[in-house]
């Protein structure tokens, strides 16, 4: 994982213990990202998915600076670096959460969406605040993939808690024929809910799961001349929950915990 930004204590405090003094994480600049996109470059040559060559003419520079870069006798401008990046199909955000010995297709950078899912706010799936790293096994086959913090509900399924971080698919022809045992986000009332969902006889019903006896209570979602992409918004495929940490407030922004 990348560096982080701040101190750590490398031991807790406890009593009879001395804490030992807090370490600084080094930081990472510019010129750290610059040599990242180098070091991605040698490792796609080493690695046989590219010749050094074929790299070259992919990114519109000559081979010779290329290979100087590579040795670093040559140092790489940020114009050069942009054309690598994007001969080698790497985000910033790639390049950030990739270390030494790990490879940029491993990550993938998901949107993570400005407002939280719930009642009050139609979280809007094209305003971000920033991305979410995934590892590629999980996001890579998901189409258009989404992240999003979920607001207090008092009717969320029992598998979810406000302030979970949830992956969200926006895959269209799943989104047609919603089904459980998936639960999809869905525009219901003033707002998006998280909700299980099925199509009967070509009516939309959506619950919130079994009740404590194991029956499950289906509700109708009236269309009012919407289609069934406009209320079924996404897929959640994966739940993310950090622990021990109280949560206040609605579908507002979504705040950062750090």
């Amino acid at each position: 994982m990348p560096e982080i930004f701040g101190t750590v204590t490398t031991d807790p405090i406890s009593p009879g213990n001395r804490p030992r003094e807090a370490r600084r994480i080094p930081q990472l600049y510019i010129t750290g990202l610059l040599e990242r996109v180098v070091h991605l470059a040698g490792r796609s040559i080493q690695s046989g998915s590219i010749s050094e060559r074929a790299l070259a003419r992919k990114a519109h520079i000559s081979q010779p600076h290329l290979h100087n870069v590579l040795k670093g006798i040559r140092s790489l401008s940020p114009e050069t670096a942009d054309r690598l990046m994007e001969a080698l199909d790497v985000t910033v955000p790639q390049v950030l959460w990739t270390g030494a010995n790990e490879i940029a297709s491993r990550i993938q950078a998901v949107p993570l969406l400005r407002n939280r899912i719930g009642p009050g706010s139609d979280a809007s799936f094209q305003d971000f605040r920033g991305y979410m790293p995934f590892t590629a096994a999980l996001a890579a086959y998901l189409i258009d993939p989404r992240s999003a913090y979920l607001a207090a509900d008092l009717a969320l399924p029992a598998e979810f808690r406000a302030g979970d971080l949830i992956l969200l698919d926006q895959n269209k022809s799943l989104r047609t024929i919603p089904s459980v045992p998936s639960c999809w986000v869905v525009a219901e009332g003033a707002g998006l809910r998280v909700r299980y969902v099925r199509r009967v006889r070509g009516a939309l019903e959506a619950s919130t799961g079994p009740d404590a006896s194991g029956l499950w209570d289906w509700h109708t979602i009236e269309f009012h001349g919407r289609s069934i992409l406009e209320i079924v918004r996404a897929r959640i495929v994966w739940i993310g929950r950090e622990m021990e940490t109280p949560l206040a407030g609605s579908a507002g922004p979504a705040r950062s915990r750090n």
